[in-house]
Formats: C-alpha cells, structure tokens, sequence
C-alpha cells in the first residue's frame, strides 16, 4: 500500500485509537512468536541420524563414507566451516548425500568437527593443504578413481582452490551456492557491508575467534522478520507432522554453528567481504594464486536465483568466468536446495544427471 492511501485510510482515525490498534497488534504478534520458541523448546522430537563410518581423520576433521563400501563414482564433498555438514543429510527423509547414495553414487563428506587445539592457529590454507587434500587422496585411494569434488556454500570456494592445487588428481568440479565475488558486481550495499563487517575483527582478536552466535546474528540481519515469521507459523504446525519434524531438526542444524579460528575469520571477513579478493584474482593460497582461468575441468555451478546468504550476483560471476561451466539456475533459497520439498526436483536430479555425463 502506498504512503498516500495509508494515509488515506487513517485520515479519519482518532490519533489515540490508532496507535492503540498498532500496540495490540504488535503485542500479538509477539505473542505468537513466543509461543513459537517455546513449543520449539518443549519440542521432545529428537533427529536421530543413522551412522557413518569414518574412513578418515586428522585433528577435528573426519571424512565419512556414505556409501559404506557399496561402490558407485566417488563424489569428495566440501561443506562449509561455517555450519555442521549434516544439513546434507538432515533427515533421513531429507538428505541429499543418501538419496544421491540410492542414484549409484558413493559420496565422502568432510565433517570438519569444532576448532580444536590442533586447529587454534589455522586459516584457509591450512584447512585447503593440510587437510582437504590429505582427505581428497583418501578418497582417491578408496576408490581407485579421481573423484567428482563438490562443494557447498563457503565449501565450494575452497573446493575451488582445492581444485587448482590438484587438477590431475580430480574428475570435474560442482560448485553448489558457492560465493566468489563478494562485492556483487560493485553493489554499494555489498561493498558497504564488507566495510562494516571490519568492525568485527579487533573481537576477534580479542578473544581469539569469531563465535558462532555472532555469525548466526549476521545471517538473521539478512531478513530482520524471518525469526518472526518461521516461530509464529510454527506454532500452529501439528504435533509429530514432517512438517514440524522438519522444522526442529533445520533449527537445532542452526543452532549448533561453529566458531571459526581468529586466522579464518580475519581472511573471510577481510580479506573476501572486505577486500574481494577472491574476484580481484588476490587470493593466494600455498604460494598458488587461485584464480578462475586455471580450472580447466568440467565445472557445474547451481545458482540460485533467491539466495540471500550467497546472492546469485556473488555465485554468479564465479560461474561465468570458468572456462568449461554449467549453470544450472533454481528458484530455491540456499537452505531450501537441501531440504525444501522441490530440492530433489530442480536440484539434486539435474546435478546427478550432469554428472552421470561426465562419467559415462
């Protein structure tokens, strides 16, 4: 409604009876929110997930088999540091590395775990060097073939760099809502976010990481009203429906973020948001400049077209710029392409089908 017919349409209300209207609606629908958290609280649905073997760990990190020994192409899948891995398989319903088991394939996935002791001084290129290739040969070594590398989020930018480190030892590279301009093509709004998320760093230093809650903030700031929205609608879900199963378990997923080390976050928050380097063909990573040119392998990139954690602008300008690439668009957000009712449809299928091509 426009300012002028709002106007309008207040024009003839007592000033007082107005901005009563306006508490008792604020004040219910805060009252539906809280009642949202709490049933979310006193939820006693639990999600258990079935077990993994570990064929893999060094420090914190791990790498599962999903296939258990069933065979099929190998897939070496990198999620991000920021979230736990499981929202690949959130459910057993909902889980994208099991159903792509079912398609024939024999998916690894990194569990990177919690910063740790042996992680305190680690950045980017510790992770990359020290553990996602030491990871990546086990797999090799696993299955006897150069292995499909995926990644997801902030995972597909370092399976990028992965990828330039180790080109031979690699099938073809799928990049899942990966960022890589973070400045949007010169977005004011980006650039001035990367700005302000300089503001950060002297926490950091401070108590020598950046925590989870403060990047679970951040997100939340990308759409102020979703916490409102999600726990009012919430509460009117029904007791033991999938709906509510699903619901529970995408929160616990959120709520069990993971600090990142204070190397990390300084080279995240500065040296990507701040500085763009990774588009600015800067970033450098075991004396390698990773830049986009040097991936000469088939590369899939999904893009989504709603994405307000990596927006399409950000995945986008990675995409184009690799030299053998297909872009598959979807009208999912960057959670829903996991465990929204059309994931399977308009992501998981199209990707397994590119990749079926690439290994016939």
């Amino acid at each position: 409604m426009m300012k002028a017919q709002i106007a309008s349409k207040i024009s003839g209300e007592d000033p007082l009876q107005f901005h009563q209207a306006i508490d008792r609606a604020i004040a219910r629908r805060f009252s539906l929110y809280q009642e949202g958290i709490k049933k979310y609280q006193d939820a006693d649905f639990i999600n258990i997930r079935n077990h993994t073997p570990v064929v893999w760990s060094q420090g914190s990190a791990s790498l599962l088999d999903y296939s258990e020994g069933r065979g099929g192409y190998p897939l070496f899948v990198i999620p991000s540091l920021v979230n736990r891995y499981y929202i690949l398989d959130l459910m057993q319903e909902k889980s994208f590395l099991r159903w792509l088991v079912g398609e024939g394939w024999a998916p690894y996935v990194v569990d990177w775990g919690r910063p740790d002791v042996a992680e305190h001084d680690f950045g980017l290129e510790d992770y990359i060097v020290r553990y996602l290739q030491a990871a990546l040969q086990e797999v090799a070594e696993q299955s006897g073939q150069k292995p499909i590398v995926i990644g997801y989020c902030m995972g597909g930018t370092l399976a990028t760099a992965l990828t330039v480190l180790n080109q031979p030892k690699i099938r073809s590279l799928v990049l899942i809502a990966s960022p890589w301009d973070f400045h949007e093509g010169k977005d004011e709004r980006a650039i001035q976010q990367g700005e302000w998320l300089q503001c950060l760093l002297p926490l950091v230093q401070s108590i020598g990481h950046l925590p989870s809650e403060i990047m679970q903030g951040l997100f939340a700031s990308l759409d102020p009203t979703l916490s409102l929205r999600k726990f009012s609608n919430f509460r009117s879900f029904g007791e033991n429906t999938e709906q509510a199963k699903t619901f529970i378990s995408l929160e616990d997923w959120l709520n069990d973020g993971v600090p990142l080390t204070q190397k990390v976050a300084r080279e995240c928050l500065q040296g990507w948001y701040g500085e763009n380097l990774t588009e600015k063909g800067l970033w450098s990573i075991a004396g390698e400049t990773i830049t986009l040119d040097k991936v000469q392998l088939p590369t899939l990139s999904v893009v989504s077209d709603n994405d307000r954690i990596v927006p399409k602008a950000s995945s986008l300008a990675g995409a184009e710029a690799l030299a053998n690439n297909a872009i598959i668009h979807t009208s999912l957000g960057h959670i829903g392409m996991m465990v929204s009712r059309g994931a399977q449809s308009k992501s998981w299928i199209p990707m397994s089908d590119w990749m079926k091509q690439i290994t016939a």
